[in-house]
């Protein structure tokens, strides 16, 4: 958003009153826009795969619906995913005894410890737990809408690139110098040449090729111009690709805390009786 006379004081005092509006309108369109994010997200079911053994968790995701998304952490010992009702994933060679597998679903938890199947159905710590996952709901809002302008520039590259390659000069009719140049040449052929006579024939045939040169410059500058085009949406793509990367990494170091804090509570459940054993 842009910030875009009368006396001194009137000025200052309509300023304030103005700058103050734009500021509290700036403020409530944050704060709609954070409470829109979540809601696509409301009836997530978000999946936790880590390993106590420091090996790498491999996960199987599967999405045929609106969204589904997953990550690693830095060092891929922890996974996490979270999609709608048609998205699915668990842990491929994992051990049980090594792996905490967790569904945290809108009105149940469902999860392995230990070698053990456990559920939490009480609503205080399911609501709890999935609060856990809002700033990672966050990170995937971003990088889908960076992903939308990712493809929508990649559109862009590739229109340029179909018109670039059927660039289109208007060319002359040349049909009469070619006519001519070709008789000069015919009779030249029968009736021989001195060296006059075919450096006449020579210049002519360069005239010509002179003015096929300047067309052809014509449609490299055209190209050019196309060119400084795409050279800046890829700009444009790298700077976004710059963005992704930088969410990646906040996530990875999310996901590390949002394991952390789960099989603790998790275990503390266990210990409590909060988690009820299937």
């Amino acid at each position: 958003m842009q910030f875009r006379n009368s006396s001194l004081l009137d000025f200052i005092s309509l300023g304030k009153v103005g700058t103050a509006f734009l500021l509290t309108a700036s403020a409530l369109l944050f704060v709609y826009a954070y409470a829109q994010t979540p809601s696509k997200y409301r009836n997530d079911t978000f999946t936790v795969i880590s390993r106590s053994d420091h090996g790498q968790v491999k996960i199987h995701v599967r999405g045929e619906g609106d969204h589904c998304w997953a990550s690693h952490s830095d060092d891929r010992t922890i996974a996490v995913s979270m999609g709608d009702s048609l998205c699915t994933a668990g842990p491929l060679d994992v051990p049980d005894d090594a792996l905490v597998f967790a569904r945290v679903a809108p009105d149940k938890i469902s999860f392995r410890l230990n070698g053990k199947s456990y559920s939490i159905s009480d609503s205080g710590t399911v609501k709890s737990l999935r609060s856990l996952f809002d700033p990672l709901v966050e990170i995937e809002a971003q990088q889908s809408d960076l992903g939308a302008k990712q493809r929508a520039l990649g559109d862009k590259q590739r229109e340029l690139g179909h018109r670039q390659t059927g660039i289109r000069v208007s060319v002359p009719d040349m049909s009469s110098e070619v006519r001519r140049i070709e008789a000069h040449a015919k009779r030249l052929s029968s009736q021989g040449a001195t060296q006059e006579e075919l450096g006449d024939l020579q210049s002519e045939l360069g005239d010509l090729q002179s003015r096929i040169g300047d067309l052809q410059s014509q449609a490299g500058d055209a190209q050019s111009k196309f060119g400084d085009q795409q050279s800046e949406l890829g700009d444009q793509q790298s700077h976004l690709g710059d963005q992704q990367s930088d969410l990646a990494e906040k996530g990875q170091a999310i996901i590390v805390k949002i394991a952390d804090k789960l099989r603790a509570t998790l275990t503390q459940a266990v210990s409590s009786g909060t988690a009820k054993p299937e």
